[in-house]
């Protein structure tokens, strides 16, 4: 049995094919025009897919052409009324497996059927693990090099772009983190930022930073970073859960960000997305030995960028989250290391506190606030807490909106968060 899409737009031959198709214990989705196609190639995962060549939206050809740049690897037959050899000729550099020229026998359609599938069998390196089969061929992974490497487990989150799995190095015995872009229907600037972040963090070497060991793209076309791989919850959810992170936890741990970000500062890196989902802390709630990682540097950028990195983050793409952006970032300005210094004071604010410093009921009016409006008091936002004025100091200086009155560095930040939690 395989899962099969059949394309054609003469919708009586489609009906009649898919009923044979069905009757042999395929699962068939029928489909007359191109357009549709290309939407169930790019959300749909098939065994084999049927292309008439002349069909109306994007022809079969461009089918064809389209699938196999997006890295799709299933065999496609080519079902053509032309009966020039150019016209065959071009379809099978286009990347087609198989042409059946009308009209056909369908005992010969599901001969050539049998065939492509015997043919399109996984070859390759053999998979390490086992049971978990179905996750390396939903992932595209059976017969890949990658899967031969490392064995994976299970899937760790999953996002828009892209899935993390946990998996082993089985020589090593070490748990590490993959994470893979979905290859379909993404953009080259998501494959380029994907690249970026791996060249980024690969350059830190730091306690607080999630390390990159290795990035590459697989035999089809998906790229893929390996991480190391934390155990722990992100800030996000411990706030979520605990309603807000006492002063006394809070510190140690923003300490520890603060010198990580330091550190990626100090080689020209700014991250542009800090917030609570991107830091993980490892041990949490553990006896005070708790390792605060930050982590998804995918929306950073170099301080010194080439052309190419000032294109992906360029100005006026205002990447990042508007509830914890500096106001030149959201304005869309150029930023530099004091924008990160803006966002952390925001995260610090809501950590202690359970509550943004600024939010809108829009992400416009969200990134407005950051522009035009003070953050109240720790003390106003959460009367029924104690914090000392230093810490309202801290937290107001953070977030000052002009950055030359910031602080001015990472560093600066952290010794005043360590005099803070030297006096509680």
């Amino acid at each position: 049995m395989a899962r099969i899409l059949l394309v054609d737009d003469d919708e009586d031959l489609t009906f009649l094919l898919g009923g044979y198709l069905v009757h042999d214990q395929h699962v068939v989705d029928e489909v007359n025009d191109g357009t549709a196609a290309w939407e169930k190639l790019q959300s749909e995962t098939y065994d084999i897919a049927i292309f008439d060549w002349d069909l109306p939206g994007y022809t079969g050809l461009e089918l064809l052409s389209m699938y196999r740049e997006i890295g799709g690897s299933a065999p496609i037959l080519m079902l053509t009324g032309r009966l020039e050899a150019d016209d065959k000729e071009s379809g099978l550099d286009a990347g087609a497996d198989d042409y059946l020229t009308k009209p056909f026998e369908y005992k010969e359609l599901a001969a050539r059927i049998r065939a492509l599938l015997r043919r399109s069998q996984p070859k390759g390196p053999k998979a390490l693990g086992t049971n978990n089969e179905a996750m390396l061929e939903q992932a595209g992974l059976t017969g890949t090099v990658l899967a031969s490497r490392y064995e994976f487990m299970g899937i760790v989150g999953e996002g828009a772009v892209g899935v993390v799995y946990k998996a082993r190095h089985p020589h090593l015995n070490k748990m590490l983190a993959i994470k893979m872009l979905h290859y379909y229907g993404l953009k080259d600037d998501v494959f380029a930022r994907f690249e970026q972040e791996a060249r980024l963090v690969s350059s830190l070497s730091h306690p607080g930073i999630a390390a990159v060991h290795d990035f590459g793209i697989t035999e089809r076309k998906r790229p893929f970073m390996v991480m190391e791989y934390l155990e722990g919850k992100c800030l996000d959810q411990v706030i979520q859960e605990d309603d807000y992170v006492a002063l006394a936890k809070a510190l140690p741990f923003f300490i520890q960000v603060c010198s990580a970000m330091a550190e990626a500062h100090a080689k020209g890196i700014v991250h542009r997305d800090l917030k609570p989902g991107n830091i993980m802390l490892c041990g949490w709630p553990g006896d005070g030995n708790v390792q605060a990682k930050v982590l998804d540097f995918g929306c950073g950028k170099p301080s010194e960028s080439s052309a190419e990195e000032s294109r992906l983050t360029k100005d006026g793409s205002s990447l990042g989250s508007p509830a914890y952006m500096s106001p030149e970032q959201a304005r869309g300005h150029s930023v530099d290391h004091r924008s990160d210094i803006y966002s952390l004071g925001a995260v610090i604010y809501e950590a202690i506190t359970g509550y943004l410093p600024l939010a809108g009921d829009t992400a416009m009016e969200t990134m407005l606030k950051q522009i035009e409006e003070q953050a109240p008091r720790l003390s106003e936002m959460r009367p029924d807490l104690s914090y000392p004025e230093t810490m309202e100091h801290v937290v107001a200086k953070a977030m000052e909106k002009d950055p030359a009155k910031r602080y001015q560095s990472m560093n600066e930040l952290k010794s005043e968060l360590e005099q803070v939690l030297s006096g509680l």
